[in-house]
């Protein structure tokens, strides 16, 4: 059964364009699963985390494949949505960019476009890593659209002992406990070479390409580039990501809950790979704690799994996390 693609602009309640990928069996007779938004993380746009157009290297695609329509967010600021005007001066000019408050407005404008499309009351979101945040945040702020939470790699404000978030230049030297605004400004610029090298780093295995396709490392590290159309005139070529869910992602580190849990009615899917390297097992044993309304709660923990195991090789826990959530999504 093959899938198609389109290519679509939404506008959020605060008048800014933000681009969404929707990704679909191709038959309406065959898009009978619970539709589902995808939302990046903290550097990272959609595409390049959810359909590279490579074998094993789309989420969307096989979930497509499953019978679930699925809206692939590109946040503001990040990859082909609007950015901030502030996005084409100097970073040190504007405060962080992008907060996961702002981003909720354009969770819900998809969700919206998405209910309308489908007919569906209420829809699944999916968060990867502080994108999970946002997607709380909008269960809780709407749980009549809501019907199944994907936390995919999430940080959720539970522990202050959050190794990265110490003796870190994301911490302000002047004041300890704040983020350092100084320092990061408005947006970065970021090297796909820093994103492997962390893919690298989290792979037990000497031999990578073991553990993960290098079609699927060169098309992840491409996209990431295709994201930003100003990319290639940089020497060498770097991306640009607003840095609010970055700031948002210091304070959580540091044991400040953004959302409470407690306001969550849908039912929830917490995926934590025992090899990620950004949430930890404290904050999600707080966040299962306060999920006290959540219809549903399950945490799986695959222990030799990456941060990118939904890019990793089939038999390194993609195939097993793509059956956790496609099952989970039928319930």
């Amino acid at each position: 059964m093959p899938v198609t693609r389109r290519d679509l602009e939404l506008q959020t309640v605060d008048d800014v364009t933000i681009a969404v990928r929707e990704v679909k069996p191709a038959g309406p007779a065959v898009t009978k699963g619970t539709p589902i938004v995808l939302l990046h993380g903290t550097r990272i746009p959609g595409l390049s985390e959810y359909d590279l157009p490579v074998p094993n290297g789309s989420l969307a695609q096989d979930l497509a494949l499953a019978g679930h329509v699925c809206f692939i967010l590109d946040a503001r600021g990040f990859g082909r949505s609007q950015r901030p005007a502030a996005m084409d001066r100097p970073p040190s000019e504007s405060a962080p960019l992008s907060r996961c408050m702002e981003i909720v407005r354009d969770v819900d404008a998809a969700v919206d476009a998405l209910r309308a499309a489908t007919g569906f009351d209420r829809v699944a979101l999916m968060g990867w890593g502080v994108g999970s945040t946002v997607v709380l945040m909008h269960a809780a702020i709407w749980p009549e659209k809501v019907s199944h939470l994907v936390l995919y790699n999430v940080l959720y404000g539970g522990s202050s002992e959050h190794p990265r978030y110490r003796n870190h230049p994301l911490e302000d030297p002047k004041q300890p406990g704040h983020f350092n605004a100084a320092h990061y400004g408005g947006y970065s610029y970021n090297d796909p070479q820093m994103l492997m090298d962390k893919w690298d780093q989290s792979i037990p295995i000497a031999d990578k390409n073991a553990w993960r396709d290098p079609a699927v490392a060169r098309a992840f590290a491409q996209a990431l580039l295709d994201g930003d159309p100003t990319a290639m005139t940089r020497e060498p070529p770097t991306y640009r990501s607003p840095n609010g869910m970055l700031e948002d992602s210091y304070y959580m580190g540091r044991g400040q809950k953004l959302v409470h849990a407690s306001q969550v009615y849908a039912k929830v899917l917490i995926i934590r790979p025992g090899l990620d390297y950004f949430s930890r097992k404290d904050d999600v044993a707080s966040l299962c704690d306060d999920l006290v309304h959540a219809e549903e709660v399950e945490l799986w923990e695959p222990e030799n799994a990456t941060h990118y195991i939904i890019l990793d090789r089939p038999e390194r826990g993609r195939t097993a996390a793509i059956e956790k959530i496609q099952s989970f999504l039928r319930r």
